[in-house]
């Protein structure tokens, strides 16, 4: 993965969100924020991430669908609306620190006579499902998998902003708002992931 001069990745497609804000300040980004898109394709995402009809404007930098295609919707100087309310550490409103990935997956689902559901209603079979303990939760519940190919996206694209930005911290959507998000959710390698690419667990 290369990033050009613009801020933007090499070779994918490119569709610009209105909704966006100014570039950051020096020093920013210096973070990455994991999304789920809880959507049912990576095209129903691009289209919310690009709505500037809706009342709650959002926006991120990247899409990456299931078969690891990318579309970039921001430049990578310039603010997503992803976050929300959002804090960790001694920071809040983390859409003025990080950039922000929105990763097709369905979410969390629920099972119904050996069925798996998402929250629109969509059926998943049980080789794209796993079950497993949130790290906000107690109990095990049934999550969507993200294929091999998609997460080997992931991890080169966060690789490629670490190299050219400085990235210190990838973090997942629900450790900077643990009361109201679950994604990435478990069925994402976010531990191991950013151990190999910050070389460290998360402090």
């Amino acid at each position: 993965m290369e990033i050009d001069l613009n801020h933007r990745l090499k070779g994918v497609n490119y569709i610009e969100s209105p909704n966006q804000g100014g570039p950051f300040a020096p020093g920013a980004p210096d973070a990455i924020i994991i999304h789920f898109t809880a959507t049912a394709s990576a095209e129903s995402a691009i289209y919310t991430l690009c709505d500037d009809k809706r009342e709650n404007k959002v926006s991120a930098h990247l899409v990456v669908a299931r078969d690891g295609a990318v579309t970039q919707l921001l430049p990578f100087d310039i603010i997503g609306w992803h976050a929300g309310v959002s804090k960790w550490g001694t920071r809040s409103g983390f859409n003025k620190y990080a950039l922000g990935i929105e990763v097709d997956n369905a979410g969390q689902l629920c099972e119904r006579d050996g069925r798996y559901e998402s929250w629109f209603g969509q059926l998943y079979p049980p080789d794209e499902v796993m079950r497993g303990v949130h790290r906000n939760q107690s109990e095990a519940s049934y999550w969507h998998r993200y294929p091999s190919e998609q997460l080997a996206v992931v991890e080169a694209i966060c690789a490629a902003l670490i190299q050219r930005y400085g990235i210190q911290y990838i973090l997942g959507h629900e450790e900077i708002a643990p009361s109201r998000k679950v994604d990435p959710g478990p069925a994402f390698p976010l531990d191991s992931m950013r151990t190999r690419l910050c070389g460290r667990p998360l402090a």
